[in-house]
């Protein structure tokens, strides 16, 4: 049987065309095979396990899949080698602290004891006050240690409870409100008394309060704190609005860190832990925080908390 030429060309096209389609259907199984096991083999790294591995890839995707296992264990052991040492540092950290407290404890009860003498002299009066003052320094720090360490290892859960938010507020409020008052700082409140969220009652006026507490301890006298509430779809915010020194642009981002101060303001009192916890506390109920400030106009911190119903 003779074959034309035309005939030919056309057999030979047609095979052509099947064979890229054959290779092509070929490539993106192997595609698919080699981009699957790579998806679950990130997903494994995102959620801790131990990457699965995968003998049935071609030798070329098998060495990319090798190098992504590579990966995976590198990542994984790390992972592991930062979760030993963030629990021993907790760990050190809570038993410091706790150690700490008995002592602390004892040198505040002796003090008293002692400012109680009607033999005191005017320069011994005032070594003990200076005294007392430092030692309650380390009282607070000590405190503010044990929370973190707690926060951090998961000791503490936050107890979600159906509560009035302006009761919070007022909690956080009446601890500031000596200070203010002592620096003749305006501090107002607008908060509806009927709005009731699901939150942790205790931790919530923590984190309030160190916001708060920031505020007066950073707004010169006669300066004024404005605490307003926002009911929204999603969230409810917490704005708190201050005239103080206001925060560098470049540092905005360090403020919640951990034991973190800026350099103008390490001549007031603190150790640099209360945003740090505030954070922390919000983000264990699914809220945030945010902050706006400019240098020498004031800063406003907003706290959101979720209106999430269990």
């Amino acid at each position: 049987m003779t074959i034309s030429l035309g005939a030919a060309v056309v057999i030979l096209a047609a095979g052509m065309s099947a064979a890229v389609v054959i290779s092509f259907l070929v490539f993106r199984r192997k595609y698919r095979k080699l981009t699957g096991y790579i998806g679950d083999t990130l997903d494994d790294m995102i959620s801790g396990k131990e990457p699965s591995r995968n003998t049935d890839l071609e030798t070329l995707s098998s060495k990319l899949a090798m190098k992504v296992e590579k990966l995976g264990e590198v990542t994984r052991l790390s992972g592991e080698q930062n979760l030993r040492q963030k629990q021993e540092i907790q760990g050190m950290v809570s038993d410091i602290s706790h150690q700490l407290k008995t002592p602390i404890a004892n040198i505040m009860m002796y003090s008293d004891t002692v400012s109680m003498s009607p033999d005191l002299g005017e320069e011994d009066r005032r070594l003990l006050s200076v005294m007392e003052n430092q030692v309650n320094k380390l009282d607070f720090l000590v405190r503010s240690l044990v929370k973190m360490s707690r926060l951090e290892s998961n000791l503490i859960t936050l107890k979600k409870e159906n509560t009035p938010l302006f009761q919070t507020i007022s909690g956080a409020v009446s601890s500031v409100l000596p200070k203010a008052e002592k620096k003749r700082i305006g501090l107002e409140v607008h908060c509806p008394e009927a709005l009731r969220l699901f939150y942790d009652p205790k931790w919530t006026e923590e984190a309030i309060f160190n916001v708060l507490d920031n505020a007066v301890k950073y707004t010169p006298d006669g300066g004024k704190i404005i605490l307003d509430v926002d009911h929204r779809q999603m969230y409810t915010r917490i704005r708190i609005r201050d005239t103080g020194t206001g925060i560098d642009p470049e540092h905005i981002n360090d403020i919640f860190k951990r034991f973190y101060r800026e350099e103008a303001v390490r001549k007031e009192e603190g150790v640099g832990i209360g945003l740090y916890l505030t954070r922390e506390i919000l983000m264990k109920q699914s809220g945030y925080i945010m902050v706006e400030s400019r240098k020498g106009e004031g800063s406003t911190f907003s706290l959101f908390l979720s209106n999430e119903r269990p």
